[in-house]
């Protein structure tokens, strides 16, 4: 169970057995008591001391030391009834995460995290306050309601020190350790223990009295654990300030994780935690790669680091006006040096690039030596400063500025800073005590005689408000220095969110209702009140349906949009690189719709994007093997194919569609055409390798021959025989030889009787007419 339990726990059994205790240890005695009451006293002081483990998670453990002399307690009645509730059981302080969890029926914010409270009357433990819940009669109940709700809870802001039962407190700033939620405290209001009321500052630099822990820090308590609440943190040094955050773990804070400052150097990296990376000295212009060389070539490149080139060329300046013609070499600016010194400050001196000097005026800042003169500066070649009246010199000098008043002190000459100053001697200053407090504390005032320097009380605020002790009146105001009464309570407290009346013996009753109400903030709607306390609503829906817009609602000024640089989308499909520009989105680059087919007609639609038509263009298939071509559905096709032929048996004809007609040669039979050839064959492209046709028909009465056309021819002849004398008278003794093709007619030898042409004779060889 929780630490502050135990030690509430600890604080009613010192209220209880010693009647009021402070800060150090009592002993109390007395003759009067028995063993009896002792034991029973010591029993029921075990009991609640036992009830609780107080264990804090990362800071320290208190130590609970009561040093009584339980046998020289005083004899009375002091017996402690036996604890109703058992721990864990819902009790007072035992924690908790709904209503129902609790025995009284009550889950409320104490200490920064939920624990169960009791019902009351009148009275509550200290540190808490009965405060009437619910609606109105018979439903009105008293609850306990813990004064320190959100104490040492993590916070950023006043926002996260906002408790549920209304309870508002500051968020303290606690240095390096981050910050916490604290709590109201005065005089009449002591902290719990572990805690101390000091004067404060909180994270929006106001100072307050708050209650805070004595060791510097404060523990993680399991809801702080569970919501992970976190506070932030810084780490600074010489190089600047990193931003972190510490979040509340199971082992307490953890440690911030900002990362340490370090001077900005090349590497990619914001080091110095100042928003910029690798930006050297912005004040004085010079690059986190520069090397102060004007030689060199000096540039970074990231992660990767610096890269100082060396130059030998070009002019450079070395910063030395005594130097002339100034250039690189080898990484160095080199010149030609020239004395030039005027001892004015209130000029530059420089080299006429003659060899000879000039001096030209400024106005840099100087000091002329006058302690009466301040913002000295050069002008005309001559330091000057602006004349500022010296108040004093000894005390006797600031006798003119007394006004006669002996309550605010006497004046003196101030010679430790200039120009000197008439100041008041602190110790001369009337201090006048204030009224003691009570209800007519308001309506006086310490107040001084400006004659005599003595102190008396005087009626003060006159007319304004002050409560008189009677809790129903209202109207009491300030009369004379006294606090009169005025007139019956009309009770108001001001919040939209009760029903006020008047109670003879409590004053002021302020009943919760559930009436709607306004929570002061533009960023929630539709507010109700709950619990004496109005809370927000529906959240008030800030989308300007802009995606260039980053948006959110500040509570006092309600939805800001804010431009970003996100992608986007500006509902134009022929657009590329959609992005955020000034809260617009705007393109990079219009869509190419080329889909590279000359046979559609393309363009972009801004709703549908891309669209096609199909064209009847000429086209190109780059097919060479085609001819015609022209575009038909979409795509090109082709009228004609390239006829490949060259006449040649002994090529293989193709055509190939990059390169046209392919003619490759073949080692097939061919026709050399020459009908007296046979056996034919390509070879290397050439129909050859032929042999002779034989033409022999075996007839001795032909001659053989072969014709290129026509092939074998058998011509008659008569081979051996000569002219043939034909005898008529002989005729008849005609002699026919078959076989031979030969015929003979008369005798051989005889004379010639007559001569006749018989070719024309079948069988008959052709013969020549002779005498």
């Amino acid at each position: 169970m929780s630490w502050m339990r135990a030690c509430n726990a600890v604080v009613l059994l010192l209220l209880m057995v010693c009647g009021g205790c402070g800060s150090n240890t009592t002993a109390v005695t007395s003759d009067s008591s028995g063993p009896e009451e002792m034991q029973s006293i010591a029993d029921a002081t075990a009991d609640i001391v036992q009830h609780e483990t107080v264990i804090f998670k990362d800071t320290f453990t208190p130590e609970v030391k009561v040093d009584f002399v339980f046998e020289d307690l005083p004899a009375v009645d002091t017996a402690l009834p036996e604890p109703e509730c058992e721990a864990g059981e819902g009790c007072f302080l035992d924690q908790c995460s709904e209503n129902n969890q609790c025995q009284s029926g009550w889950c409320v914010e104490h200490m920064g995290q939920n624990v169960c409270t009791q019902t009351c009357q009148e009275e509550c433990p200290p540190g808490w306050t009965c405060s009437q819940v619910g609606a109105s009669d018979p439903d009105v109940i008293f609850i306990c309601v813990s004064n320190f709700a959100n104490l040492c809870r993590p916070c950023t802001s006043p926002l996260d020190c906002q408790g549920t039962t209304g309870t508002e407190d500051a968020c303290v700033a606690y240095g390096d350790q981050g910050a916490f939620c604290g709590g109201k405290c005065d005089e009449d209001t002591q902290c719990p223990w572990g805690f101390e009321c000091q004067t404060v500052t909180t994270v929006d630099g106001i100072e307050l009295d708050q209650c805070v822990a004595d060791t510097g820090q404060c523990p993680c308590t399991d809801t702080a654990v569970e919501l992970g609440l976190f506070t932030d943190c810084q780490v600074t040094n010489e190089f600047g300030t990193c931003q972190g955050k510490r979040v509340c773990t199971e082992d307490g804070l953890t440690d911030c994780d900002a990362h340490e400052p370090a001077e900005e150097t090349c590497n990619g990296v914001d080091d110095n935690c100042n928003g910029d990376v690798d930006e050297g000295d912005v004040v004085e212009g010079i690059g986190v790669c520069d090397d102060g060389n004007k030689c060199t070539d000096d540039q970074c490149l990231g992660e990767d680091g610096c890269e100082n080139v060396a130059l030998s060329e070009g002019e450079c300046l070395d910063n030395d006006p005594c130097t002339v013609a100034d250039h690189c070499e080898e990484g160095v600016c080199v010149g030609n040096p020239v004395l030039c010194d005027d001892g004015n400050p209130c000029t530059h001196d420089q080299c006429d690039g003659t060899g000879g000097c000039k001096f030209v005026e400024n106005s840099e800042p100087c000091d002329d030596g006058d302690p009466c003169t301040v913002a000295d500066e050069c002008a005309a070649g001559q330091c000057t400063g602006v004349e500022v009246p010296c108040e004093c010199q000894t005390p006797e000098d600031c006798l003119e500025f007394e006004d006669g008043d002996l309550c605010n002190g006497t004046l003196y000459c101030n010679i430790e800073e200039w120009p000197y100053k008439c100041m008041t001697i602190p110790e001369s200053v009337a201090q006048c005590e204030e009224p003691a407090a009570g209800p007519h504390a308001i309506c006086l005032q310490a107040a001084c005689d400006p004659e005599t320097g003595l102190c008396s009380l005087v009626p003060d605020h006159e007319g304004y408000a002050c409560d008189d002790g009677d809790a129903c009146t209202v109207g009491d105001k300030c009369l004379a220095g006294t606090c009169t009464a005025g007139v019956p309570s009309i009770c108001a407290d001001n919040n939209s969110c009760t029903d006020d009346s008047c109670d003879d013996g409590l004053g002021c009753v302020f009943t919760d209702n559930q009436l709607p109400c306004e929570d002061g903030n533009v960023c929630t709607t539709s507010d109700t009140c709950t619990g004496g306390q109005c809370l927000p609503g529906e959240p008030l829906l800030c989308d300007d349906e802009n995606g260039c817009t980053d948006d959110t609602c500040s509570p006092d000024m309600g939805c800001v949009f804010q431009a970003n640089d996100a992608g986007c989308d500006d509902g134009v499909a022929c657009t590329q690189g959609d992005h955020c520009a000034d809260g617009v989105c705007v393109y990079q680059d219009l869509e190419s719709c080329n889909d590279e087919n000359p046979c559609t007609d393309n363009h972009c639609d801004p709703a549908q994007g891309c669209v096609s038509t199909v064209n009847e263009a000429l086209c190109d298939d780059n097919d060479v093997c085609t001819s015609s071509d022209h575009c038909q559905m979409g795509q090109c096709v082709f009228e004609e194919e390239m006829a490949c032929n060259d006449f040649n048996e002994c090529t293989d004809d193709v055509c190939d569609p990059d390169q046209g007609c392919v003619f490759t040669v073949n080692d097939a039979t061919c026709d050399d055409f020459d009908a007296c050839t046979v056996g034919e064959t390509c070879i290397a492209g050439i129909c050859g390798g032929a042999l002779p046709l034989l033409c022999d028909d075996a007839n001795d009465c032909t001659a053989d021959s072969c014709d290129p056309v026509l092939g074998c021819q058998f011509e008659a002849t008569c081979v051996g025989w000569h002219a043939i004398t034909i005898v008529p008278a002989a005729f008849t003794q005609q002699a026919v030889e078959q076989g031979t093709m030969t015929i003979a007619v008369g005798q051989p030898g005889a004379g010639l009787q007559d001569s006749m042409d018989i070719s024309a004779h079948v069988g008959i060889c052709p013969i020549s007419t002779v005498e």
